[in-house]
């Protein structure tokens, strides 16, 4: 009886062996996936990632009990009955004909009908055109050709032509696996990995208690300069050098974001970003508290004052913001009023929460909450963009006017973020989540 029972236990665990190795362990598909026009790439490895929630369901098993089937339960239950979920998935664009959105590989549809009436459900409209039924919604626009669906995410609502997408759809040159452009993602072991022609590589991956992003980016936006670090920790950082040339930059610069500034500190952001070298450092060292009694008085039936006193909590931020110039920046906000003596403080006026501290720092303006700014931590270091965000230091006193991101759930699960990009565009970004022991997207599917 007991050599009958370990066969059958040998044979489940033979069994059991092969659909994992079948499930997770084949070799993922490349060729014929992506047009040989592209020059960026995103590829996710959907086994691997769903391999990362299995274990963490097996090690965690009592958060997944749901006797209760929730709505994305359902969603992905009707995914799954209409389109094949591949291995692997890709998103790609090029800085012509694909310039305007990012679209995936084509996915298999497996029920045509079921498939429209859930987007039509979910608030996607509807369009025919020629052989190809569109579903609108936001940036997002889903293509349908016979039994194939093409995911594009638009940069704007009207980027995307009808000529592009059955470009797509009737692609027979494909980029091989062994291009330069896809070796390195072919390579990769991560979760996924974003690749361009122009040799910039990332890899991200969702680990324990922490998603990871590594690798080389040209990205353009920021410069190299020295900048100011401190060594004792504080609750946000973030420091740079922006390129204002840049396409990113530019495209904030708009009227209606300049009348806003202009309405808000009466200056002006176009006369502002001239005389601004592009550098910039932000340090919240610290949100103190402050205790304020307020006595107020009140009057009784026979007119006799009567003194109350009640106690008001505020919270205070100590930071410090530098703008540098190699212009003089710090004479145009003299001139505008918005740096005045005020008993015998200089003052930043224009910044209608706090009262703000003024100083010409290099011909630049540096502001600050506390009269006097502890620097003697600080020391120099050269870089593009280092930043880091103590998110489980804030939200014990967050700020009055932070209101959407401390109520989300998900934002209460985080620890900490930090981003690094080296003088060599080394890229290193690091969200990490109070629980180590849970996967990061394990945790964030289910808290």
């Amino acid at each position: 009886m007991k050599k009958r029972l370990g066969f059958i236990f040998l044979g489940i665990l033979i069994l059991l062996s092969v659909l994992y190795f079948l499930r997770y362990k084949r070799t993922l598909v490349f060729e014929d996936k992506l047009p040989k026009s592209v020059t960026e790439v995103i590829h996710i490895n959907l086994r691997r990632i769903e391999h990362h929630i299995l274990a963490d369901v097996i090690r965690h098993p009592l958060k997944y009990l749901d006797f209760k089937l929730p709505e994305k339960k359902k969603d992905s239950a009707i995914l799954k009955k209409t389109i094949t979920i591949p291995r692997n998935l890709f998103f790609y664009t090029n800085e012509l004909a694909f310039k305007n959105g990012w679209f995936s590989s084509l996915l298999k549809v497996k029920n045509k009908i079921k498939l429209e009436q859930y987007l039509i459900k979910e608030g996607f409209v509807q369009s025919i055109d020629d052989t190809i039924t569109l579903f609108n919604k936001g940036n997002i626009l889903l293509a349908i050709e016979d039994e194939r669906l093409l995911v594009v995410y638009r940069k704007n609502k009207e980027a995307v032509t009808l000529a592009v997408l059955k470009t797509i759809f009737d692609e027979v040159h494909f980029l091989s696996d062994q291009t330069d452009l896809l070796k390195s993602i072919v390579n990769s072991k991560s979760d996924m990995s974003y690749a361009t022609t122009t040799k910039d590589f990332l890899e991200a991956n969702f680990k324990n208690g922490m998603l990871e992003i590594l690798g080389r980016l040209h990205a353009g936006l920021f410069l190299s300069a020295d900048h100011e670090v401190f060594s004792d920790r504080s609750t946000a950082y973030i420091a740079t050098k922006i390129n204002k040339e840049h396409r990113f930059f530019t495209s904030f610069i708009t009227k209606n974001n300049s009348d806003k500034f202009n309405q808000l500190t009466k200056l002006s952001i176009d006369s502002i970003v001239d005389m601004w070298d592009g550098n910039i450092a932000i340090n919240l060292k610290s949100i103190d508290k402050k205790i304020d009694t307020i006595v107020t008085y009140e009057y009784d039936d026979d007119f006799n004052k009567i003194e109350k006193n009640s106690v008001q909590v505020l919270l205070l931020p100590n930071v410090a913001i530098l703008l540098g110039s190699q212009a003089d920046m710090y004479a145009y906000f003299q001139n505008n009023r918005a740096v005045q003596i005020i008993e015998n403080d200089t003052l930043f006026t224009s910044f209608p929460f706090y009262k703000m501290y003024a100083r010409k720092r290099n011909n630049g303006l540096h502001v600050f909450t506390q009269k006097e700014f502890d620097t003697s931590s600080a020391k120099e270091e050269q870089f593009k963009l280092k930043a880091h965000l103590d998110i489980d230091s804030y939200l014990e006193r967050p700020l009055v006017f932070s209101l959407n991101p401390i109520k989300n759930d998900y934002f209460q699960l985080l620890k900490n973020v930090s981003a690094t990009i080296t003088t060599d565009d080394e890229v290193s970004i690091q969200v990490r989540m109070k629980d180590n022991n849970r996967n990061f997207l394990g945790h964030f599917i289910k808290p």
